[in-house]
């Protein structure tokens, strides 16, 4: 089984995130390509599965991510498992500014990435990662990774039964 691992990064944390995810697929079996969103797509006939993520950026997803989607789907994409993830933060401690800055940070760019697939008709996994960095330019908080490696297992236990079917 081969997974696509696309992803933008600025200061690192959403390549850490993805690299997370890939060191977990392929310990279960998977190979795992993780490819920067400003490089070219490969051949997509070999892949069975693919991840995307963005960070979170003055509330919105970066257009390299959200032009991916589309030639994911131009390229015959669309019935193949897809998981969406992004990074977010800092965010505030104060309760009353957290929700003055909300619009920065919520549904960000994993609600923005996950709607745009749905429109687009793909096959997108229901849940969403979202990871946290503690600075503007990280590092991501303590225990990000591993949650991404828990959605990761997540992602490969749907995707194989869904990828059995396609092939059956």
């Amino acid at each position: 089984m081969k997974a696509l691992i696309l992803y933008r990064s600025h200061y690192g944390t959403t390549r850490q995130v993805a690299e997370a995810l890939a060191r977990q697929m392929e310990g279960l079996g998977y190979k795992a390509d993780v490819r920067d969103l400003r490089r070219r797509l490969p051949d997509l006939k070999e892949i069975d599965c693919a991840l995307i993520g963005a960070p979170t950026r003055m509330g919105r997803a970066t257009w390299k991510a959200r032009w991916a989607l589309r030639r994911l789907r131009w390229n015959g994409f669309g019935a193949r498992p897809l998981a969406i993830f992004d990074t977010y933060g800092p965010l505030p401690a104060d309760p009353g500014q957290l929700e003055q800055d909300r619009k920065w940070f919520y549904p960000g760019a994993a609600g923005m990435l996950q709607a745009k697939a749905q429109k687009l008709g793909l096959n997108v996994f229901p849940k969403t990662l979202r990871c946290e960095v503690q600075g503007a330019k990280g590092p991501l908080k303590e225990g990000e990774a591993e949650k991404a490696a828990r959605f990761a297992g997540e992602f490969v236990a749907a995707a194989s039964k869904k990828n059995e079917g396609r092939r059956a």
